[in-house]
């Protein structure tokens, strides 16, 4: 899994130019596509089908997931961050979902499940020691003038919090105004962050992730 960021135009432009890398540095080139799938976002959902690309230099083959997504959740990552967000301010679980109002093709509105919201807050906190020291190795890197994050009253909004001062620092850095905290997760953590099994790539916590991060 390798995660993108820009429109599908200019991941298919990338990817054709051989300007996406693999986690071992060779280039990847096309090779299909994954299985459509359908997102909810705050939009509404949408059908989405990613594309797969194969690196010429080791032969993996790797799904491009676009940033705005994480692997095998069928909810956007805005989503889910909205969620975690809404638990560390200090909501309880009932009012952290009911809050989560998503649109349906009918035009009626709806919440998210209760159980759904909890399984990422769950799935977020046992995550939460581990990203919150990915999230401090990378911050220096992200804002050479970053001073250390003071600590947000849990080990979920601990990790919320470095993660908002990388963010804050990249933006800073490459005037990414638009650039999203869910992004960043995403790309750090390979679209795995609520993987059962937290997998970071080496590669992705080293200066190379910049490029492909801020590429769109």
């Amino acid at each position: 899994m390798v995660t993108v960021r820009g429109s599908d135009e200019s991941v298919e432009a990338r990817l054709r130019a051989g300007q996406l890398a693999c986690w071992c540095g060779g280039r990847l080139r096309p090779w299909g596509h994954a299985r459509r799938r359908r997102v909810v976002t705050f939009a509404g959902p949408v059908a989405v089908r990613p594309r797969r690309s194969r690196c010429a230099g080791c032969g993996r083959t790797h799904v491009l997931l676009p940033s705005w997504l994480l692997s095998r959740r069928r909810y956007a990552v805005a989503v889910i961050f909205a969620a975690l967000a809404l638990r560390a301010a200090g909501l309880k679980l009932a009012a952290v979902a009911a809050r989560l109002r998503l649109p349906s093709p009918g035009g009626e509105w709806w919440s998210v499940p209760a159980s759904t919201a909890a399984s990422w807050l769950a799935r977020f906190a046992g995550h939460a020691g581990r990203l919150r020291q990915l999230f401090t190795a990378v911050l220096p890197i992200a804002d050479p003038q970053a001073r250390a994050v003071a600590a947000a009253g849990s080990p979920a909004a601990d990790a919320l919090a470095v993660l908002e001062a990388v963010t804050a620092g990249l933006r800073r850095r490459f005037g990414m105004d638009q650039l999203a905290a869910h992004e960043v997760a995403a790309h750090l953590t390979a679209g795995m962050l609520l993987a059962p099994s937290l997998a970071v790539i080496p590669g992705n916590t080293s200066l190379s992730w910049l490029a492909a991060l801020t590429s769109s």
